[in-house]
């Protein structure tokens, strides 16, 4: 069975929390192995959806390639491991032949005001 996305497991999350404070008031007024096995069971499927919830950030890769009025010319990115790569070439600036590698960097490549990069590619990997 497959995991439930952040967005489901967060909504999960909300309804788990509800219905433990239920058990927990039904538990206070009239102790039982039922509704302690209950609460139990409650608490550790909150704790995962919890888990599931807070490992789902951090980890989008994303590239942005942007050339306003610049020229990029053979520069592409290869990102993983939540990379966040950006080239721009801006103002008749100019890359060539630089492309972007990344794994789990921040990086940025920018051409403006004439400016040139060439023959210059950028390494990020670990």
């Amino acid at each position: 069975m497959p995991l439930p996305g952040p967005r489901t497991a967060a909504a999960l999350g909300v309804v788990v929390s509800v219905a433990t404070g239920l058990v927990t008031n039904l538990i206070t007024g009239r102790w039982s192995p039922a509704l302690a096995a209950a609460l139990a069971v409650l608490l550790v499927v909150g704790v995962l959806l919890a888990v599931r919830t807070a490992s789902a950030g951090g980890t989008r890769t994303r590239g942005r390639i942007v050339a306003r009025g610049g020229m990029i010319r053979a520069s592409g990115q290869t990102l993983s491991g939540g990379a966040d790569a950006t080239t721009t070439a801006t103002s008749g600036g100019r890359i060539d032949n630089s492309p972007t590698v990344a794994d789990g960097a921040e990086t940025t490549m920018k051409a403006s005001r004439n400016g040139e990069i060439i023959d210059s590619p950028l390494d990020a990997t670990s």
